[in-house]
Formats: C-alpha cells, structure tokens, sequence
C-alpha cells in the first residue's frame, strides 16, 4: 500500500511541477482563481448535501420541527400553522438552492473551459516554435508524424488530462472532506458506514487501475504517431503503390499501428468504466450492511429508515466525487508521456528565446567571404568542406557545380545558417555570420530548391509567404520579374488561382517561377537557386534560366547550384568542387569546353 501511494505521489508531484514549468505566469494566476471558484462549488455542494439532512429527519420525525431549535425557530416566525405546510416551504427553497447552486457550477465549469482553451493554445503555440527552433541537423533527424503529434494533440492531451484532471481532483477531493467532515459530525454511525464500504472499495479499484495506466498512456503515444507516418506515406506514395500493386501491403501496414491505438484507446475506456460500476454494487453493499445492523442490532424502524435515507443521500453524492477522484488518477497516470513531450527540447527553446532577445542587425553592401571553411557531418571521419576560402561581390553572379557529395548544397546550407562551420568563418562585409545576427541575415537570402514549397493556396499567397497584407506593388513587380505575367493572365482568376496541394495544378517550370517570385516580393540582396532547374525539360530550364538571368539587371547577389552547364552561362565565374576544395574556377565557356 505504502508504494501505491508513493507511486501516486511521484505522478501527482510531476504533474504538480509540469503546470509551474510550462504554464505562463498569468495562466497560473487564473489558475489559482478557478481552484478558489472550485472550492466555493464545493462548499456548496456540502450544504446542500447536509441541507438534505434535516429535510428527510423531518419528514419521517415531524415532531423534530418543533424539537429542532432552528426548525422550530423558523416555523414560529414564518407563522406556519401544521408541519405539512411547512414541509412544502422547506421543499421549495431546498428546490431554489440547488438551482442557484447548479448555475452557479456551471458558471464555473465555463471558467474552467475557457481557461483550458488559453492554456492549449499557448502550449500548442509553445510547441510549435520549439520545433522550429531546432537547429536543422536535429530537426531533420525528428519524423514529421511525432512532431505533428506534439505539437497538434499533446497539448490538447495534456490540457484535458493532466491539468483538467488535477482540477477535477482538487474540487472532488474537498468535496469529499467536506461531506465526510460534516456526516461525521452530524451522524458517526454513518460515518463509520461509508469509512468501511467505500474506502476500501476505491482504493482497491484505484490500485488494480493504476498497474495497467502507464502501459496505456505509452501506447498510445507510440502508435499514434506510427500510424499517421504510415498513411502519409501511402497517400505521398499513391502512384508507386498503384503501379506496383501495393495497396493491400500498405494499408495492412496502416492498420497494423492502428489497431494497436485503438486497442489502448479502448483499454482505457474500459477502465475509466470500472469505477463507476464497482461503486454501484459498493453502494448496495452499504445499504445492505445497515439492514443487517437494523435487525440483529437495534429494534427501532425509525432509525433504519432515517439511516438508509441519509446512506442514500451521502452515496448519491459521493459516488461520483469517488468515481471521478479514480478516473482523475488515472487520466493522469495514462497521459503522463503528455508531460515527457511537452519537456523535450523545452531549455533549448527558453535558451534560444533568450538569445533573440539579442538580436543584432547586419549590412550587406560589398562582399560575402568564406574564410578558411571546416566542416563535416556527425559521425564522419572526412570533411564535407575542406579549408574552402572564397569571395562573392554584391551584385555578382556566381556558379557551383560537382558532382554529387562534392559539398555544394553544404556550402549553401552554412551560408544559410542551417549548419555551422567547425573552424573559420563566414564573413558579411567583415562582420561574421554569428547566431546573434542570425535572423538579420536570413531576411536577405531568397532561396530557391529543386523542389520548391508550395502552400496548398492561391498564386497570391504562394508568392507573398505568411503576410496578411500584400502589397500588390511588389506582387506585381515580382510576377513581371520572374516571368509569371503570361501565366497569371491566363487564368480566370489571375493571381487568386489555387494551386493545389503541392502546386499539383502547376508544371515544374511554373512552381520554379514561383519560387523565384517569392524570393523578389521579399526583396532578398541574396538569391540562391539549389539545382532549381535539374528536373525540368530542356525548354522550360530555359525559361526560368531566361528568368534567373534576368535578375542580374536588378542588382541581386546570385549564387546558382547546378548540375547543367547551360544554367550558368552568364556567371561571372564557376567555381567547380571537388572532395568539400575548389577543384578549379572557371569561365562559362572554359567550363564547356572542358566538358566536351
């Protein structure tokens, strides 16, 4: 027994500390409030557990009215003259303090969800700013499935099921005090009736309950999140299952995970059922231990009745504070991995919170230097980038090529800060590439991939990226400068044409565009194209290489990955990577020749 209750606090003192770690300080204060509004609720519904009391002794005694100091005392000055009338006033104002008493509840059970939609949103909001805090070698070692899961519905889970549940747990538990307390002091027989029956019945559920809650909790937020990852790979895969037959493998995959989460899921419906239908027949069990008390130890039908009607009222009251009390344990015990989640990278975030607090301009107006570049990827025993030292004018057009792993997309990478060099530096106008100016410098990078990413919306909001108000000036000027004019004019709806998920309405030379447009509507000095143009036909690689040259009239800094020569015939100079080293710098035509 000793253990259990360890057990149980352990589980309640990390619930405890998880509300002061990762509830705002304003959210703690409301907090604080409802459990003061929940404890009010209590009291009353005490006194109205006991106001119950005196109204059934009067029924089946009415000579307590006038016995009754109170009773007594109100039906002279209410001038009553019989006991059945004044039975039917007791009766309607019992009737008007249970209304009051329920509105009031609901009042509070209104505070109650209203606060818990502030703290999801708050933590959910916290959860996905963790995530993108990440630096990028930790973010793309994460699967999208637990992310999403983390930031999508642990916080709903921990919400309902820790902080409600701790809530629920608090006002039942004084409800509980304060109805014990107060039969104790009007009744001990009964006291004594309740203590024997239904304590050990609740800890006896509880415990049995307990074994299996962690096993559940774990369950399912293990296999949720498998089984998401597994259908997103089907749908991502439709065209290859299709072809290759796959569909009954694939969906047998799914279904795997799912009838796995499903399993734990209704696990623990069933045991949040236990409580309620083992209090049923502790209930009864409590009625009849009376009945054997009224016949082999007292001779009175009075009492027995009076007995069983106060036992009635009690239970009626307690059984559901009991059945919660349990349920709440449990919903605590089950969703504690809610807890673990919402703790991983939490000091990394505080941390980076903490260092944005000091952010620091930078100017790019004369050269990009690459100094003396280290790098290598963890666990590798050779350099990716090996002493690489370069530099890029403002308003130059400079191209990389290679071959695959010779370090090109890397180089773009710690340029973009997704990855930070293990010696030397990157320098911007003499000023290093640090964390501190980090956010400064992002702001003036247009970065175009092979793939681009493309929001399931229209031209308009693909184009503007995350701004609620465009500016159709610069709207306008990008789609002109990216050559998406004869596009956007073609269609009915112009620029308010959704694209689809994935830009699946677009051809790759038209999503390439679009992406070169975003880079021009945020008016980066800096655009870098990331083998933009390795997986278009020769036709439309012209075209947006057409469009890319273009750009250099309007001053940009351009940096061009790629693997076709012909996407770098107006570069200033190419520079050809070997082995993470600068095999060779080039000219467009020196190059061609080269290669043929």
């Amino acid at each position: 027994m000793g253990s259990f209750f360890a057990n149980r606090g352990v589980s309640l003192r990390y619930s405890l500390q998880s509300i002061k770690t990762h509830l705002s300080a304003a959210h703690k204060k409301k907090l604080a409030w409802l459990c003061l509004l929940i404890f009010l609720s209590a009291i009353l519904d005490v006194f109205g557990l006991a106001s119950i009391l005196p109204v059934i002794s009067a029924a089946t005694k009415p000579e307590l009215i006038h016995t009754n100091h109170l009773l007594n005392s109100i039906f002279t000055a209410l001038h009553f003259s019989n006991e059945r009338s004044f039975l039917l006033f007791l009766i309607l104002v019992l009737l008007v303090f249970f209304v009051l008493k329920s509105a009031f509840g609901l009042f509070v059970s209104y505070i109650q969800v209203k606060l818990s939609l502030e703290i999801g949103v708050y933590l959910s909001k916290n959860q996905f700013s963790k995530y993108f805090s990440l630096n990028y070698s930790d973010f793309k070692n994460l699967k999208t499935a637990d992310i999403t899961k983390d930031i999508v519905t642990n916080s709903n889970a921990y919400v309902q099921w820790i902080v409600l549940s701790l809530i629920t747990l608090l006002s039942e538990v004084m409800i509980v005090l304060l109805i014990i307390g107060g039969i104790a002091f009007f009744n001990v027989k009964l006291f004594a009736f309740i203590i024997l029956t239904v304590a050990p019945a609740t800890w006896f559920i509880s415990r049995t309950i307990r074994r299996q809650s962690a096993e559940v909790g774990v369950g399912i937020d293990i296999n949720f999140p498998k089984a998401l990852a597994a259908v997103g790979q089907a749908l991502d895969g439709f065209i290859d299952i299709k072809l290759a037959d796959k569909e009954k493998f694939y969906r047998n995959e799914y279904l795997i995970y799912q009838y796995r989460y499903q399993w734990f899921v209704l696990k623990n419906f069933f045991m949040n059922q236990v409580p309620f239908r083992t209090n049923e027949i502790v209930a009864l069990l409590g009625i009849i231990v009376i009945f054997i008390y009224a016949l082999f130890l007292t001779k009175g039908d009075t009492e027995v009745i009076t007995l069983i009607g106060l036992f009635a009222a009690a239970a009626y009251r307690l059984m559901p504070s009991m059945n919660r009390i349990v349920n709440s344990l449990n919903f605590i015990n089950v969703n504690l991995v809610s807890i673990t989640n919402l703790d991983y990278y939490n000091e990394h975030y505080k941390q980076e919170k903490e260092k944005k607090k000091d952010d620091q301009m930078i100017s790019f107006d004369k050269e990009i230097v690459f100094k003396n570049i280290y790098f290598h990827f963890p666990g590798a025993s050779t350099p990716i980038i090996n002493n690489l030292s370069f530099t890029v004018k403002k308003g130059e057009k400079v191209g990389f090529v290679g071959s695959s792993g010779s370090g090109k997309t890397t180089l773009m990478n710690l340029l973009l800060r997704f990855y930070e060099e293990d010696s030397g530096e990157i320098l911007i106008d003499g000023i290093k590439l640090t964390r501190e100016n980090l956010s400064s410098w992002r702001k003036k990078i247009g970065y175009v991939k092979q793939d681009v990413f493309l929001l399931d919306g229209t031209i308009k909001e693909n184009i503007a990226f995350g701004e609620a108000e465009v500016d159709e000036a610069r709207l306008n000027l990008a789609i002109t400068q990216a050559s998406l004019q004869n596009l956007v004019s073609s269609l009915p709806d112009g620029v308010n044409t959704l694209i689809g998920e994935n830009g699946s309405r677009l051809s790759g030379g038209q999503k390439q565009r679009i992406g070169i447009a975003r880079s021009i509507y945020r008016n980066a000095d800096i655009l870098i194209f990331d083998e933009a143009t390795s997986a278009l036909d020769n036709e439309t690689e012209s075209e947006v290489t057409e469009a890319i040259d273009s750009l250099s009239e309007i001053h940009k800094t351009i940096l061009i990955i790629a693997h076709r020569i012909t996407t770098l015939k107006n570069c200033d100079r190419i520079y050809e990577l070997k082995n993470g080293e600068i095999a060779g710098v080039h000219k467009y035509q020196d190059l061609v020749e080269k290669a043929f």
